[in-house]
């Protein structure tokens, strides 16, 4: 009997010190992350890789690997993709929201604890967009893109790594 409780109290001990153990290197990623995240932030070299998108009509939907939006110092690169309403665009459909165009305006601002809104001002030969980037600090990402000829759009996503 003294053995089976001296190895269930063994066996409880390691099981807590291991959870302390995955508890602490659980918080360093996350500190690292959020160290990544700001770093990024402050370079203006950043990309989003966008995994859902949500638009104004119609049901949500996942998507393939390869959409993302970029900020590379003034260039901003969207490699999105579009469902809605067009009011005005080229016939065919024009580039949606694949381009690369110069940005126009950029401002950031910490809305609250964990949360950087940054709001990105951009035009190519075919619309004008205003993209707005809620980035929490592990890098979870979302999107919204409002164009003059088009109906506004929601994206979420991460920040690559």
């Amino acid at each position: 009997m003294k053995k089976f409780l001296l190895f269930t109290t063994s066996l409880v001990a390691l099981l807590i010190v291991g959870a302390c153990a995955t508890t602490a290197e659980k918080a360093e990623r996350e500190a690292a992350r959020v160290r990544e995240v700001a770093a990024a932030l402050a370079d203006r070299h950043y990309q989003i890789d966008v995994r859902m998108m949500h638009p104004m009509r119609g049901k949500s939907k996942m998507l393939s690997y390869g959409y993302s939006v970029e900020v590379k110092g003034d260039t901003l690169v969207s490699y999105l993709p579009y469902f809605g309403r067009a009011y005005n665009v080229p016939y065919g459909g024009g580039k949606a929201l694949n381009f690369t165009a110069p940005i126009r305006g950029y401002r950031e601002g910490r809305l609250k604890k964990g949360l950087t809104r940054i709001e990105i001002a951009t035009q190519n030969e075919e619309d004008q967009y205003l993209y707005t980037l809620d980035i929490f600090d592990n890098g979870r990402v979302t999107i919204d893109v409002v164009a003059r000829e088009r109906e506004n759009i929601r994206f979420d996503g991460e920040m690559k790594q």
